[in-house]
């Protein structure tokens, strides 16, 4: 799918490779389409922020941007053709084609887990190596882009989900208050991956081994867990749409405000953390 150098490659050829799968997945009614229908309206919005010029770094991170989209893209590749992936996206992709009824936020859930606390410390080392503290205050102004959307992307699971709109409704801001905390989270262990892999490049590979081992842990218990979590699982997935192509045309492309953002982020405490 990637035969273009990652120099080469522009994030409107991420957008289109995005589509052909979402377009794949639809024709299919395969859940497979469901992370990737998520991933495009992020990927859109950090496009339209690097086209006027938002980050203090446009160029650096549209590069990374289109890098770490290739590990998922380059993951999806891998799987269709039978070729060695990590344990991460094995764990996602065979959640999404076992054909076993599961909730549209444990897909969602198990693809950004894999895509977050995997890829993006290792699209980050790349990018960033000679000088990462210098980009901390873009990739956290990607975190306050991603708040931002919580509120759309939540808007399209109630809108499928009913049984998730009636917890929604009971929760408040609870749910969107603990998202935030687990994408802030999740950013912050893969900038921390991001310098280990950096000052430790003679240990780069035991370094993503372990960190692929333990995510795809973590997506066992986002997909299976406990018997709590199934049966919470049964209760809101029952009530879901069973075609899948619902579910993915359900996505919008939530704006930004990109004015709320730098708000956000002039007030917000930026200094990098170390990996330690």
């Amino acid at each position: 799918m990637n035969m273009e150098s990652h120099s080469e490659r522009g994030l409107d050829d991420v957008i289109v490779d995005l589509d052909t799968i979402i377009d794949r997945a639809i024709d299919d009614r395969s859940e497979l389409g469901i992370f990737p229908a998520m991933y495009r309206v992020v990927t859109v919005g950090v496009r339209d922020a690097v086209r006027v010029g938002f980050f203090d770094h446009n160029d650096a991170m549209a590069q990374l941007s289109v890098v770490f989209a290739d590990r998922y893209l380059d993951a999806y590749d891998a799987m269709r053709h039978d070729r060695p992936l990590t344990e991460s996206w094995q764990v996602a992709f065979a959640a999404a084609m076992d054909g076993q009824r599961r909730m549209v936020v444990q897909h969602l859930m198990s693809g950004m887990t894999a895509h977050i606390n995997l890829d993006l410390g290792i699209a980050t080392a790349r990018v960033a190596a000679n000088d990462p503290d210098s980009m901390y205050v873009d990739f956290f102004r990607v975190n306050q882009m991603l708040y931002e959307q919580l509120n759309g992307f939540q808007q399209m699971l109630n809108s499928v989900s009913s049984r998730m709109g009636w917890l929604d409704t009971i929760g408040g801001t609870l749910d969107e208050r603990l998202a935030k905390i687990g994408i802030g989270g999740a950013r912050e262990r893969a900038w921390r991956l991001a310098l280990n892999l950096i000052n430790n490049p003679d240990r780069s590979d035991e370094i993503i081994s372990a960190r692929d081992h333990e995510t795809a842990h973590l997506e066992g218990l986002i997909l299976e867990g406990v018997v709590r979590i199934r049966t919470v699982s049964w209760f809101i997935a029952s009530t879901e749409p069973s075609d899948v192509r619902v579910v993915i045309n359900a996505f919008l492309e939530p704006s930004v405000d990109l004015d709320v953002i730098a708000a956000a982020v002039e007030s917000a405490d930026t200094t990098p953390p170390s990996y330690n």
